[in-house]
């Protein structure tokens, strides 16, 4: 197994990264963006240094999990 997760958009890109980094690594491909700020009111708290509140998203949940 590996020691070290990168975690790209595409699984090309996956792929390509993976013959350079070696068996230290391992490259999954994410299939887009894997979170979004929260689509409403209250996704950027000012007050709070301007903190961001994420959400993932459902079609790309299944990436995440894994």
């Amino acid at each position: 197994m590996a020691d070290n997760l990168v975690i790209v958009e595409s699984p090309a890109k996956a792929k390509t990264i993976k013959k350079y980094l070696g068996r230290d690594f391992e490259v999954l491909a994410s299939y887009g963006h894997v979170r979004d700020l929260v689509p409403k009111e209250g996704a950027v708290d000012p007050d709070n240094g301007f903190a961001m509140k994420y959400q993932v998203l459902d079609k790309n949940e299944r990436h995440v999990e894994s």
